[in-house]
């Protein structure tokens, strides 16, 4: 009993450390250090049990060739499933004996490979970390069973009557952007793409692409760094091609598609601020007042009024462009009804300022989810990765006093400046009011 199959134990060295590391600066609490090869390193001491520590890249997705979307998602799949001294089997286990998994993610812009421990095992995990991350050999027979499951994903996705709606109008919004193309790819995408093709995208957008380590956990910094600095020593850094800005539609943009399903869900969409754009927080006051549950648009649409089962708005940003949007599920026979509902209440928000008692609320909710969230040493990392990649590291200490800055009147200008019901973009699927 106990004996561990010798297939099963992976031969690796022990984890290299670079000893004298020095931060270059302390930016809101967060310390940056470099790799010899100048690939920066973030820290963040914060209590608690357990060490996170992700690896995470600019591009991806946004630089895919049209015909081949759903690369970089592929590569990040199979990339757990083998390196050059791992198998798919000993990255599990290793990582089950470590008290977690590695895993990654694929979005528009960035992409990336997280793990969390018991900070014990930080030296470990670390390693094992740097290895999927530098070393993936992405073996055949993994990647056509990651294509596989990745095409029974979007089989899911289209029955998914809140995701593929948004989707759809996403891609209206955006056509001919790479904002417009799904990360995930398509049915039409995702056999198109070789093995030689993943293997040289995890070479060229992983090993030589722009690239952030970063660590949060309970330990002296200058340690973790010096893990990291170790570990990460095939990472070399990359500058990526500039992104063209998207351009929004100028006119009524509507993509439908008829379902077999007794309810109708429409996704509205309209232009919103960029990430860099300081006028994102007010937006997401605007979320707050108009969403959830006591939101405006659950009380009016849902509980007064009775129109849709389900009524939901949101802000989300990109790099270059963001989206403002607006969903709500209805019978298919009260469409017209809950659409121009939905318009009725973007004009009220144009038309005049929230109430003081709507502003509070909203700033107070989100400063509570925001402290809530940084219990988190993953959002927290998850945060700081953000702010490295897309904004600045100060600002992770400005949240409270952003959202406490935003008025009224600024609310009320960007509802004018944005929703322009002549330019939204809906994405509909239309029940054919049946029961089902």
């Amino acid at each position: 009993a106990g004996v561990v199959e010798p297939a099963t134990v992976s031969v690796t060295p022990p984890p290299a450390i670079r000893t004298g590391m020095r931060a270059e600066r302390d930016e809101a609490g967060v310390l940056v250090f470099r790799t010899m090869a100048g690939v920066p390193i973030l820290v963040r001491r914060k209590p608690g049990a357990l060490l996170h520590a992700g690896v995470y890249l600019l591009g991806g997705a946004r630089d895919e060739p049209w015909e081949l979307a759903g690369l970089t998602s592929l590569l990040v799949r199979t990339s757990l499933k083998g390196t050059e001294r791992r198998t798919a089997q000993q990255i599990a286990e290793e990582g089950e004996m470590l008290g977690g998994s590695v895993g990654g993610a694929a979005g528009s812009e960035s992409f990336g490979w997280s793990i969390s421990v018991p900070l014990r095992h930080a030296a470990a995990a670390v390693e094992l970390l740097a290895d999927v991350v530098q070393r993936a050999t992405v073996p055949l027979e993994a990647l056509d069973t990651e294509r596989a499951i990745a095409l029974a994903d979007l089989v899911a996705l289209r029955d998914d009557m809140y995701r593929y709606p948004v989707r759809m109008a996403t891609s209206a919004a955006f056509a001919g952007h790479p904002y417009g193309i799904p990360a995930s790819g398509d049915e039409t995408t995702l056999p198109a793409i070789t093995l030689a093709g993943v293997r040289d995208w995890h070479r060229t957008r992983v090993q030589h692409g722009p690239s952030v380590v970063a660590i949060v956990g309970d330990a002296d910094p200058e340690e973790l760094a010096g893990l990291a600095a170790g570990a990460f020593d095939l990472l070399r850094g990359g500058e990526l091609a500039p992104l063209a800005e998207p351009s929004w539609p100028q006119h009524l943009v509507q993509q439908v598609e008829r379902r077999e399903k007794a309810q109708t869900a429409l996704a509205l969409l309209y232009p919103g601020p960029a990430r860099t754009d300081e006028a994102r927080f007010a937006t997401a006051m605007i979320a707050g007042v108009a969403s959830g549950l006591g939101g405006r648009f659950f009380d009016e649409l849902r509980d007064k009024q009775s129109l849709g089962y389900t009524v939901h708005a949101f802000a989300s940003e990109r790099s270059l462009a963001g989206t403002f949007g607006a969903y709500i599920a209805t019978s298919p026979e009260r469409e017209e009804q809950a659409r121009r509902g939905l318009l009725g209440e973007f004009a009220k928000l144009r038309d005049q300022p929230v109430t003081e008692r709507e502003l509070v609320q909203a700033q107070t909710y989100a400063m509570g989810v925001h402290a809530i969230r940084q219990q988190s040493g993953g959002a927290v990392l998850g945060d700081l990765v953000d702010a490295w990649l897309f904004g600045r590291l100060a600002e992770l200490a400005e949240f409270d006093a952003r959202v406490r800055g935003v008025t009224a009147a600024e609310m009320q200008r960007i509802a004018r400046r944005y929703f322009d019901d002549d330019r939204r973009v809906e994405g509909i699927i239309r029940g054919a009011g049946r029961a089902v």
